[in-house]
């Protein structure tokens, strides 16, 4: 799939967490703006969730956050030497955009 990120283009994958050596480590995907992709594991390494599709999209969401900031200028700037995000603030946006956006239409200001 293909997505527009302040105007670059972006690819977003699925993949398997056997055949993809980040994923190995745990993670639930990632972002590589190099080229500009986002990847989100097909599954989790151990079946503890009821719910995976919801998730995935959690996991999306925060990869999706990941890229706005790299395409924004800001990939390197906050207080998370490995990655560059602070994944706090990454994942607060995340979850909370989708109540911020309702509220939003709620106040006709978008």
């Amino acid at each position: 799939m293909k997505i527009n990120i302040s105007g670059s283009e972006w690819t977003i994958q699925y993949r398997d967490v056997e055949t993809d050596p980040i994923l190995l480590n745990g993670n639930g995907g990632y972002t590589d703006p190099s080229v500009n992709l986002i990847v989100i594991a097909n599954r989790k390494k151990s079946d503890d969730v009821a719910d995976f599709k919801e998730i995935q999209k959690r996991y999306l969401r925060h990869e999706i956050v990941h890229a706005f900031l790299y395409e924004s200028g800001l990939g390197a700037d906050f207080a998370h030497p490995e990655f560059g995000h602070e994944e706090t603030m990454i994942d607060w946006i995340a979850i909370q955009f989708p109540k911020i956006l309702e509220v939003f239409n709620e106040a006709d200001c978008l």
